[in-house]
């Protein structure tokens, strides 16, 4: 092989593993220590345009489920103290297939709270754990 030929292959495979690490990376720019959320599984959209009034709670589930599945609506945890965080992560993979289950339930999330590369606007949560929390009987 000729030295031109080595260079242009070095170069073009240089290249090449340079943008395959770009693509790779993460677009998680900035990861908090890890803690735990309560409160409501929400479609965002509904949420955001009905309020809390028309856009949680049992009522709500199917109309939510409805959103997710179909209208591509992102899922959040809507919190007592915190507001609003779109979940994101291993858990929200495949459309929120396994969050869905959980829409209008009051839930304790455990995970990091994230700032995405390209979501400014919403605070996000990788969700890594998920538990339904129980009504207290009195």
């Amino acid at each position: 092989m000729s030295a031109m030929r080595r260079r242009f292959a070095l170069v073009f495979s240089t290249c090449w593993l340079s943008l395959a690490a770009v693509l790779a990376q993460d677009p998680v720019i900035n990861r908090g220590p890890a803690t735990t959320l309560r409160g409501e599984i929400v479609d965002i959209t509904c949420y955001k345009q009905k309020g809390v009034a028309g856009g949680t709670g049992a009522a709500h589930v199917a109309c939510a489920k409805e959103c997710v599945t179909r209208k591509d609506a992102a899922v959040g945890i809507l919190t007592d103290g915190d507001g609003l965080f779109k979940l994101w992560g291993a858990l929200a993979k495949d459309k929120y297939a396994k969050l869905v289950p959980y829409l209008g339930q009051t839930v304790e999330i455990s995970g990091n709270q994230v700032t995405l590369s390209n979501n400014y606007d919403v605070r996000s949560f990788d969700v890594q754990k998920i538990t339904v929390v129980k009504k207290k009987e009195y």
